[in-house]
């Protein structure tokens, strides 16, 4: 049974990482009957998100530095304070245009096939401050078939 508060500290959360960002789980799906995923994304400048559906809602608060998302054929640049969400279905794709570090609080409703995608294409962290660098691409083919399995549909390259 989940608790009635959750409390977490700046930083605090199981966190991963994926692709070169970070991921700080804050309100989880197992805490509140998969009414919502919460939470927070780092990503380093010039890192993309490529187009993409999926059949949840998405919803967007930036924090820290410029988020730019194309959704629905228009383009947004979002800075701290700005909000986005995204309706199922929408195709979009995210991408920090730097030059520093961007960080947004997402909130994705349902969350429990976004938390499944993270957990199982991220590599669980204990260190968020230095994320592992990949040497390697991820191999496309089995992030798609994840996240389709998931209820995400990339837009291959």
């Amino acid at each position: 049974m989940p608790a009635n508060v959750k409390h977490l500290s700046a930083g605090g959360g199981p966190a991963f990482s994926l692709m070169g960002s970070t991921l700080y789980f804050k309100d989880e799906p197992g805490d509140n009957d998969d009414a919502q995923l919460l939470f927070e994304h780092r990503m380093p400048p010039t890192f993309s998100v490529p187009p993409h559906t999926e059949r949840n809602h998405e919803a967007f608060y930036v924090l820290e530095g410029t988020l730019e998302i194309e959704a629905d054929g228009e383009c947004y640049r979002l800075s701290p304070g700005d909000f986005l969400s995204i309706r199922p279905g929408v195709l979009h794709a995210l991408h920090n245009p730097g030059p520093g570090m961007m960080s947004t609080l997402t909130l994705v409703s349902p969350g429990s096939q976004h938390a499944r995608f993270f957990s199982t294409v991220g590599e669980s962290i204990d260190d968020p401050s230095n994320p592992p660098v990949s040497e390697e691409p991820p191999d496309f083919e089995w992030v798609a078939a994840v996240a389709s399995e998931c209820g995400i549909e990339f837009v291959r390259p």
